[in-house]
């Protein structure tokens, strides 16, 4: 299934629910493609993190430090990478080279802002990509997410990204939807 935003909405209004509730899914385009990506990536980890990566490569080139708050780009481009290595050999020890470069210590995330930035939506996006590769494979106490949450987040943050960047609503969810599809096969 290709989805057209509205049925990305129609998606997003039928599975809100508190226990899915998330502040970066704050209306229900948002909502509706993180709960199609979930149905679309199925219960593979690597599956799930490639949708991330896909997703973040279309964004991720205009991360832009100048916005307030941010941490340099090299951040976001070691993190990347890191994710982008334990792609191409998921081992323990590139899970945890991606576990320890998460800066856990930012005080504020995207959608704790007065105004959408692009840069900092890219930032959650890599991030989340990243918690994709460690997390567990069920939500618990100790990591709140399971991988297919975190990289269906990190799919959400794209969109947010591209709508800030200026990005047509239709044409953003064209290429997001391509991208995760693409690597679904």
């Amino acid at each position: 299934m290709k989805p057209t935003a509205e049925e990305l909405r129609e998606l997003g209004e039928n599975s809100t629910n508190v226990a899915n509730a998330w502040a970066g899914a704050d209306n229900y385009l948002s909502r509706g493609l993180k709960a199609w990506t979930l149905q679309t990536i199925g219960r593979d980890r690597q599956i799930a993190v490639r949708a991330a990566v896909a997703a973040c490569d279309l964004v991720v080139v205009q991360y832009n430090r100048d916005d307030e708050g941010l941490p340099a780009r090299t951040y976001v481009d070691d993190m990347f990478a890191a994710v982008k290595r334990w792609l191409s050999a998921p081992t323990k020890d590139h899970a945890e080279a991606v576990r320890s470069s998460l800066d856990v210590t930012r005080s504020a995330h995207a959608w704790q802002r007065e105004r959408d930035v692009m840069s900092f939506w890219i930032l959650e996006a890599v991030d989340h990509a990243s918690l994709a590769v460690w997390s567990g494979e069920r939500a618990s106490y100790i990591v709140p997410m399971d991988y297919a949450t975190c990289a269906a987040r990190s799919v959400a943050c794209v969109l947010h990204a591209m709508k800030d960047g200026g990005v047509d609503e239709v044409a953003a969810i064209d290429v997001i939807v391509a991208a995760v599809r693409g690597v679904v096969g």
